[in-house]
């Protein structure tokens, strides 16, 4: 059997500690490579200290693709590589790279507000459903957005929960088995710079944090984070737009999950294979947080190539670029949203305007739509790919030729 292999190679101790600290010590790394490989492929990471005065020192490392981003994504600023995760336990990697780092890696201790030492409440990002269960009003869902051995922070919800509040959350293992239910309070609030409240933070009851069951769904909900982040993107929104990273990384990549933040506040929008998996922003979920997000012109975005397994096994089909369409009509004050059914005006001298631009599935739409025909029927007479006819009609709309009714 063939044996893959790469190799990365670092220059200096602080870029291997920089590493070690953000990925290795956590059993992952981002390759950047130009080859192709394939997910689950096992392979041998050949990791070079090229800095060591007398010779450089290879430590060699096995392990799996986990995620790949292609070279075709290239063209869109995104660097093409490979996402490991090794065989080693961290133990054993903590082990390796120690003597290597010229001291002691930063151990996982922090001090609370008594002064008294305790394990770190080091928080990783981690979107992932989950059931609250309050003392005094019905159980309810909602996401997380980062976790903790000692906490959760939620995104807030339509459902009030006031700092003192006790409740009960549901967090079930990555590999959907076993669920595990853990009491808490609410201790703080995170608001926005306008005073909007965008989070809610969870301190988890210590005696039922310190149960091994609990601390093993924690731990694997923070690795998936961290192995889901691997070889992940960021960047400012102003400078892309967040239609076009949506339309990007929706055609270039199988599933992926786009993380944007602006004052305060955090959203998501998943996908996968085309389809819209979820969106949530605050209390706002589906169309309504989509319609949201896409208003904003300034913020930071970070998308992770990976998607929650719950959401892909529980998401209705949901176009991507219809929902985006859909969001953008909204915004637009179109009033109704599109189906199979809406028909569309032609606003004249905009299509004087835009005729010249506009391409042979954009003219067939025109035609057609001009006609009196509902979208439905366009899809079925245009010999095109449904994606292509909505991606045509998409353009027509912002351009001004179209408006539904």
């Amino acid at each position: 059997m063939k044996t893959y292999s790469q190799q990365i190679r670092f220059e200096s101790p602080a870029a291997l500690r920089e590493e070690f600290e953000k990925n290795i010590a956590k059993r992952g790394i981002f390759i950047a490579t130009a080859e192709e490989f394939e997910v689950r492929q096992s392979i041998v990471v050949e990791i070079v200290l090229a800095y060591v005065d007398d010779s450089e020192i290879v430590l060699t490392l096995r392990g799996e693709v986990v995620h790949c981003i292609p070279i075709e994504m290239a063209s869109s600023g995104v660097v093409p590589g490979i996402a490991v995760q090794f065989d080693d336990s961290a133990t054993a990697l903590r082990e390796v790279f120690e003597p290597l780092l010229g001291r002691s890696v930063a151990s996982d201790l922090d001090v609370d507000k008594e002064g008294s030492a305790r394990r770190s409440s080091k928080r990783e990002p981690v979107r992932v459903p989950v059931l609250i269960m309050p003392q005094s009003r019905p159980p309810f869902e909602t996401t997380s957005r980062d976790l903790s051995a000692t906490g959760i922070l939620l995104t807030s919800t339509r459902v009030e929960l006031p700092v003192g509040e006790f409740v009960r959350t549901c967090l079930r293992h990555p590999s959907g088995e076993p669920s595990i239910e853990i009491d808490g309070q609410v201790v703080r609030e995170v608001r926005d710079k306008k005073g909007r409240l965008a989070a809610v933070a969870v301190a988890f009851d210590r005696s039922q944090a310190a149960d091994p069951q609990v601390g093993e769904v924690i731990e694997a909900l923070r690795q998936a984070g961290h192995r889901g982040g691997l070889g992940g993107v960021s960047g400012e929104i102003a400078d892309i737009g967040l239609r076009n990273l949506l339309q990007m990384y929706g055609s270039s990549a199988p599933q992926g999950t786009l993380i944007v933040e602006r004052d305060g506040e955090q959203g998501w929008i998943a996908f996968a294979e085309g389809q819209l998996l979820g969106a949530a922003l605050g209390a706002l979920s589906g169309h309504d947080a989509l319609v949201a997000m896409l208003d904003w012109g300034d913020g930071r975005f970070r998308f992770e190539p990976s998607a929650d397994d719950a959401l892909i096994a529980a998401a209705a089909s949901s176009p991507l670029r219809a929902a985006v369409m859909k969001a953008e009509s909204a915004l637009a004050g179109l009033g109704r949203a599109i189906s199979d059914e809406t028909i569309f005006d032609v606003d004249i001298e905009q299509e004087q305007a835009s005729r010249p631009s506009l391409d042979k599935i954009e003219g067939a739409v025109l035609e057609l739509a001009r006609s009196g025909l509902p979208l439905g029927k366009l899809e079925a007479i245009i010999p095109e790919p449904a994606d292509e006819i909505q991606a045509a009609l998409e353009n027509l709309i912002e351009l001004g030729v179209l408006r539904p009714r």
